[in-house]
């Protein structure tokens, strides 16, 4: 039995990708994601399927664990703030809901099984809290693949995961596509000051709905 184990659908999945990374490596993708002219120059070229390649491109950068800043500023010298805005949503999205799934399907059960009881107290209460929970991890991480696994491997519910990224992931790329390179330099040089600015769009969401609840 254990022998037929090691042949699972989600080991051989968590294989491949790892092949698939490997073989990025040797292949020099690694270095043409991070070289910032390189991307910029790839997208310039790609005419009219430039959109699409960049959406999927958030999901291939999934595993790679690459932030997403290094697709959406070299975007602002490609397209419009509001193309790149449009455009890096729907990648962030969809590559979000993609690493979620696998995060889920791959690990959650394995995981939870190993988890301190202390942790899995600390699961309820983002199970409690998931809207505000997710809304305030992407506030803060961003597009950070992490985020998505950690969220998989939790038992937040679909739509509150779904929600609360496209609402967590707005401000920054919004700032993103409009500043560009200034956004990262003023993370760089007020990181206490933007992490309080995005505390308080979390707070301000999660009271909005609060109320909105209510009202109903």
């Amino acid at each position: 039995m254990e022998r037929a184990n090691l042949w699972k659908p989600q080991r051989l999945f968590v294989l491949l990708v790892i092949l698939t990374i490997v073989g990025l490596f040797l292949s020099g993708a690694f270095g043409f994601l991070h070289d910032r002219q390189r991307v910029e120059d790839f997208f310039q070229d790609s005419g009219a399927l430039g959109p699409l390649i960049y959406v999927l491109s958030f999901v291939a950068a999934q595993p790679l664990s690459l932030p997403g800043a290094a697709l959406i500023i070299p975007a602002t010298f490609v397209w419009t703030w509001w193309q790149v805005f449009i455009y890096s949503m729907l990648g962030g999205i969809v590559a979000s809901c993609v690493g979620f799934a696998l995060s889920r399907w791959i690990a959650q059960e394995w995981v939870r099984k190993r988890l301190p009881k202390k942790l899995l107290i600390w699961d309820q209460r983002i199970q409690d809290n998931a809207f505000a929970a997710v809304v305030a991890l992407r506030l803060i991480a961003g597009y950070a693949p992490a985020a998505d696994w950690v969220l998989g491997i939790s038992k937040v519910r679909w739509r509150d995961f779904f929600i609360g990224t496209v609402l967590g992931l707005g401000p920054i790329t919004l700032l993103l596509a409009i500043f560009g390179d200034d956004t990262v330099r003023w993370v760089q040089t007020a990181p206490l000051l933007v992490l309080s600015v995005l505390l308080f769009l979390a707070c301000l969401v999660i009271v909005v709905k609060k109320f909105r609840h209510t009202g109903n």
